[in-house]
């Protein structure tokens, strides 16, 4: 089961529009006569994914970084060529 809200109500009682997500799993907000967003308790959403998801990176290192810390540091370490390499 879930409600719909219109957009001005859930921003005057935004404290109201999650106690009605966290109680009904879903609030739908309508503006002009469409749906625009919708909100979603973590409990109604994990119960729509799939037990095992096909390919989930390790998350040991943050959501934001897309390389590990120490390879992200090789990456940015500079190395001045030997003497031997110059020419």
């Amino acid at each position: 089961m879930f409600k719909q809200v219109t957009a001005t109500d859930a921003k005057n009682n935004f404290g109201g529009l999650l106690e009605d997500v966290v109680a009904l799993g879903r609030v739908e907000i309508i503006k002009h006569g469409r749906v625009v967003a919708i909100k979603v308790s973590p409990q109604a959403l994990d119960a729509t994914r799939s037990p095992e998801p096909a390919m989930e990176r390790p998350r040991k290192w943050g959501r934001t970084h897309m390389v590990p810390p120490h390879l992200a540091r090789q990456a940015r370490v500079i190395r001045r060529p030997a003497a031997d390499d110059e020419d």
